[in-house]
């Protein structure tokens, strides 16, 4: 569905209603993805869960939606369109579940309104260092040379695999990867270039530390998932994280047999996790 700002997703339990004692979920897609990725874990969850998962800003069908300051991709510009996405569609409570670059979204839209979150979920990113663990800006410089099509798929596959910097992203955006309208055969990608290169370039004036801090002192409880062979979250700044922020509504976990793809290299255990968990936060 499109509305006047962003193209999003919805899938939801016949005349739900969201209220105090049962939050929407809002899943955010990492960089370069939509809100489309999160279909195969909202499928498990639809019938208890009204699910929301807008294309963020760059990305998919609102690569090329007019919004405001349009060649500002900070994580708070990214935050005040979802927000009023959700004030379209009358969502007053949420539950965040933020993967990668969605993190900072999520992180900066709770600062915004804390009061309407009731738990935010933030997989796979680190907030001690400016890059979200130190991928920035190896990451930026791939961007800047992928092509923007490809004539085969397998080729494309091949150049993410050789040319990424890490694995799991290339796995990543091979499955987010388009055929384009043709004929002739071609692939791209459902992003913009130029602004994935602009959210990478504006992550370091994204205070994430600080905003963590004053979600915590807000009343709102926040959850960091890390797979254990993350590259894009390393287990340093994962160890240096937890050792720098204490407080009673900050928990860490670390999963086994993922990296930085978890919620869908892990997605039977993701989804019970959600499931539990959103029932203890509604």
């Amino acid at each position: 569905m499109v509305n006047q700002k962003l193209n999003y997703f919805r899938w939801k339990p016949d005349r739900f209603v969201s209220d105090q004692s049962h939050p929407s979920l809002v899943f955010l897609h990492g960089m370069g993805g939509t809100g489309q990725i999160w279909r195969p874990i909202a499928a498990f969850l639809e019938t208890e869960w009204d699910c929301i998962a807008p294309d963020q800003r760059g990305h998919g069908g609102s690569k090329n939606a007019s919004l405001p300051d349009p060649g500002d991709f900070h994580a708070e510009s990214y935050a005040r369109d979802v927000l009023a996405l959700l004030d379209s569609l009358g969502i007053q409570k949420f539950i965040l579940i933020g993967h990668s670059m969605g993190v900072r979204t999520a992180l900066a839209l709770a600062k915004s309104a804390p009061a309407r979150v009731a738990g935010l979920i933030a997989v796979d990113i680190g907030i001690s260092s400016s890059w979200g663990g130190g991928m920035g800006i190896p990451l930026a410089n791939f961007i800047r040379t992928l092509p923007e099509t490809f004539p085969e798929k397998g080729l494309m596959r091949t150049y993410l695999q050789t040319h990424c910097p890490d694995p799991a992203i290339a796995q990543y955006l091979s499955a987010v990867a388009l055929r384009l309208p043709g004929p002739p055969e071609h692939w791209g990608f459902p992003f913009d270039h130029k602004a994935l290169v602009q959210t990478i370039e504006q992550a370091h004036e994204a205070p994430l530390e600080a905003w963590v801090r004053e979600i915590l002192d807000s009343g709102v409880s926040i959850t960091f998932l890390r797979g254990m062979n993350s590259r894009v979250w390393s287990k340093e700044d994962y160890e240096d994280q937890k050792k720098r922020i204490h407080h009673p509504l900050i928990r860490f976990e670390e999963w086994d047999q993922c990296g930085h793809g978890l919620p869908f290299e892990q997605r039977n255990r993701f989804v019970e996790w959600i499931r539990s968990t959103a029932k203890t936060l509604a």
